[in-house]
């Protein structure tokens, strides 16, 4: 197995370079209470989503622990080095852009898609319980204090489709087209929402 040149997947401590909340996740969760894993965990999931838009990065290549190796440069290794083993977490061609000659991906999304069957733990570090997500691709989403308060805005109005788990509840769709939203994404975990910090 080859192995990565130092700074291309992982840091000096050995750990693979992901998104921010996805290392808060990594780091915190066997030592935190659900409300901040799922939290950090539902922060990394929007963090995930929207690395999956750009189309000069993406996410078709994913650590361990699945989440999106953050650069190009670790996302173009993993494509030259396939059978390594830090990159044996592919989703396939369709999560790769075909702009950054990463997959077949073209238009407006690639065929990511959020966490499931994910382990949320208690504060002795023993599984409780497991939790799945939901998204929302190019749309960004206020979340208020119940599901009846909170609203998404789409760059496809309501158009825009679900990917993930199909029964976490989301919020409400507004009809309105919203361009700016391009490249954001809204996500639920285990019907809940929002950040703690």
């Amino acid at each position: 197995t080859a192995l990565p040149p130092h700074g291309t997947l992982m840091n000096s401590a050995g750990q693979s370079l992901i998104m921010g909340f996805c290392g808060k996740y990594r780091e915190g969760k066997k030592a935190s209470d659900s409300g901040k894993q799922l939290s950090w965990f539902h922060d990394c999931m929007e963090q995930d989503c929207g690395l999956s838009l750009n189309d000069q990065i993406g996410c078709r290549y994913r650590d361990a622990d699945g989440f999106c190796y953050a650069t190009a440069d670790a996302q173009k290794w993993c494509l030259d080095n396939k059978l390594s083993s830090y990159c044996q977490n592919d989703g396939g061609d369709t999560w790769g852009w075909a702009s950054a000659k990463m997959g077949t991906a073209s238009g407006a999304v690639t065929g990511w898609t959020p966490a499931k069957d994910v382990s949320l733990f208690d504060e002795s570090g023993a599984e409780t319980s497991k939790f799945s997500c939901a998204c929302l691709k190019n749309c960004a989403c206020e979340f208020g204090w119940n599901l009846g308060k909170s609203k998404c805005r789409c760059v496809e109005g309501q158009d825009e489709k679900v990917v993930g788990d199909q029964t976490t509840l989301m919020p409400r769709i507004l009809s309105a087209k919203s361009s700016d939203k391009a490249g954001k994404c809204g996500c639920v975990c285990d019907h809940k929402y929002g950040s703690v910090a």
